[in-house]
């Protein structure tokens, strides 16, 4: 602690010494303390959830889209994962063998939910035929996904129609010209049939009823 001398009213004597002010060192001590908290306890949050590790499924090999996932497709992995990352936990491993692939899956890969399917578009005996049309040519209330219809298409040159029970697979947004492209699943059998006469242009779609 510094001092200082206080000088007498009388010339050439010193009555006391009194210590210079401290008020300072309180203040960066509880600065110091409150930093040194701070430290602490981030580390401690980092530590946290660098120690939470979470079994998961990531692929030990390639699968291509539509192909079976065999038990030795997949593999577990202890990790730390963002709950943002959709991600399989390992028990779900059972459930996932014999789905198929509904992308191209890649070693090392992190498996997500929406990555296995149960079923395949198109399945064996089918195809996916795709049709543009107008949005004249189509229900005003639209069509989705799943939903079952009839493309009827004007064979050129005659009044005679030829209707195509089919389900809506994709139904894409309008391009600059305002068609719209459905992708339809139809019997293998009537795939290049379909194709031909979308082609034309001369198709419109039915949509039967949603009820079961």
């Amino acid at each position: 602690m510094l001092y200082r001398l206080a000088p007498n009213r009388e010339q050439g004597k010193v009555s006391h010494v009194r210590p210079l002010p401290g008020r300072r060192r309180p203040l960066m001590l509880v600065a110091s303390v409150a930093l040194t908290a701070l430290g602490a306890l981030v580390a401690w949050e980092v530590y946290g959830v660098a120690g939470q590790q979470t079994p998961v499924l990531v692929m030990a090999r390639d699968v291509p889209i539509g192909q079976q996932l065999q038990a030795q497709d997949v593999r577990t992995v202890a990790m730390g994962t963002d709950p943002a990352v959709h991600s399989m936990r390992a028990a779900e491993k059972s459930a996932v063998i014999g789905k198929r692939a509904a992308v191209d899956l890649k070693a090392g890969g992190l498996l997500a939910p929406s990555q296995v399917t149960d079923s395949f578009t198109p399945a064996p005996g089918q195809v996916v035929v795709p049709v543009a049309v107008k949005a004249s040519q189509l229900p005003a209330r639209g069509i989705h996904p799943g939903d079952r219809v009839v493309a009827t298409a004007v064979l050129p040159g005659t009044q005679q129609a030829h209707d195509h029970l089919a389900r809506v697979d994709r139904v894409g947004s309008p391009d600059a010209d305002g068609l719209i492209v459905v992708d339809l699943v139809v019997p293998a059998a009537e795939g290049t049939a379909l194709a031909r006469q979308a082609a034309l242009g001369k198709i419109a779609i039915v949509l039967q009823s949603r009820a079961e």
